[in-house]
């Protein structure tokens, strides 16, 4: 069986983006093998500039929240000045993405201590290998979510060195490790994206572990980088 480790993975020029546009991806030696409380109402789909600056989406179908409150009713919106964080892209991303478990910082810790005692466990960064060449968490190795994407050239590749075997058009993912997936950030869409093709791929929902905060909750806290 074969698994992956942070030294394997050499990446140029998979360049993540939140969008749903596939980015092209360039592999030399992609992976070398080793042993190893109220109702939400959704409002119009999308809201305009104002001179404050940009009102952005909450998430792609969801502009605002009506609640009552003191008996006023109110608007929960989004608001920011910064147009690199208008939605879309960049929206609220869920906590959960069908059966998959969420965990903190605290789990990711946890799960940090035993990646060398348990080669059965794997860290995956899914932005661009850019942006993990600036910085990671440590312990960490890179798989673009791109190249999960259904049709990416690397797809087989990536899953046969995580230890699937496929069989006719059908994976057999019993001797997998367990990921635990991070991205940028919880208003970036890389893990989720990276989480939602391997589920459709019927890779175990119990196999997987979401940071949704990513290298921004990761960064906040002050907790090391690599």
């Amino acid at each position: 069986m074969s698994y992956l480790h942070a030294n394997d993975v050499q990446v140029s020029d998979c360049l993540s983006n939140s969008s749903d546009e596939e980015m092209g991806c360039s592999i030399a030696n992609i992976l070398e093998e080793q042993t190893p409380v109220f109702r939400i109402r959704e409002e119009e789909p999308l809201q305009k500039k104002t001179s404050d600056g940009l009102v952005v989406n909450i998430t792609k179908t969801l502009s605002q929240v009506k609640v009552q409150h003191e008996n006023k009713e109110l608007l929960i919106k989004r608001t920011t000045k910064k147009s690199e964080h208008s939605c879309p892209p960049f929206c609220i991303q869920p906590m959960n993405i069908d059966n998959v478990k969420s965990v903190g910082e605290l789990e990711v810790l946890e799960f940090i201590k035993v990646l060398k005692k348990k080669k059965s466990k794997l860290l995956i960064d899914a932005r661009s290998n850019t942006l993990y060449r600036i910085h990671t968490i440590p312990g960490a190795i890179n798989i673009p979510f791109t190249m999960l994407k259904d049709g990416n050239r690397y797809q087989k590749k990536v899953l046969t060195l995580l230890g699937a075997k496929q069989h006719s058009n059908q994976w057999d993912f019993s001797k997998v490790p367990t990921l635990l997936i991070f991205g940028n950030s919880d208003e970036e869409s890389q893990a989720n994206q990276a989480i939602r093709s391997l589920l459709k791929l019927s890779y175990p929902a119990n196999k997987i572990l979401y940071y949704r905060g990513g290298l921004s909750s990761w960064k906040r806290l002050g907790l090391t980088l690599y």
